[in-house]
């Protein structure tokens, strides 16, 4: 009888310890992907950036400014 009590006892202990283990690599998942979704939430907000950057740069108006400043030169003829 002692035999068997002490063997369950192991058989669930390795099995609450293979549990654990497998807990473990869940949580190690859920906080990669969430450094991951900072990084992708980062890159999103330079890509935004430089785009209304890049929309203002391109602006009729900026346009129409870099023109009239601009110093055009005759071609030869």
């Amino acid at each position: 009888m002692s035999r068997k009590l002490i063997l369950s006892i192991l058989i669930l202990s390795f099995a609450f310890l293979e549990l654990l283990a497998i807990r473990q690599e869940q949580l190690n998942t859920v906080h990669e992907m969430a450094q991951l979704h900072l990084a992708i939430d980062k890159g999103n907000e330079t890509i935004h950036s430089l785009s209304l950057e890049i929309e203002s740069a391109c602006s009729p108006s900026q346009i129409q400014q870099s023109f009239a400043s601009a110093e055009f030169i005759d071609a030869p003829e």
